[in-house]
């Protein structure tokens, strides 16, 4: 039996960035994410609830509580990022036109 079930206290989903990334766009948390978006939220937001003694490692790849992160990603304040895809742009009907003042030869 583990040591923290002992106590009563539940076993945590550990999940590494590339997994907690696709289950939160699997289970319709977040529209899409990638796992170097989770990282750079982790390195940049001062909200991020995952302390570092809450990291473990399993085969050479840190993995996280996913519970904490489903917590956060529900209830972050979001800053607004570049926004939606924009439609394609539309190309020029004309060649603009040019000065060429060299003479021809």
């Amino acid at each position: 039996m583990p040591e923290n079930a002992s106590r009563g206290e539940e076993q945590r989903t550990m999940l590494t960035f590339a997994q907690a990334a696709e289950r939160l766009a699997a289970e319709g948390i977040v529209r899409s994410m990638t796992p170097e978006g989770l990282r750079k939220l982790a390195r940049t937001d001062p909200e991020w609830p995952v302390s570092v003694d809450d990291y473990a490692t399993v085969a050479g790849a840190r993995t996280l509580p996913y519970e904490l992160l489903v917590t956060y990603m529900a209830t972050r304040s979001k800053r607004r990022g570049r926004g939606p895809d924009r439609a394609p742009r539309t190309g020029r009907t004309e060649a603009p036109e040019t000065t060429d003042d060299r003479p021809d030869n």
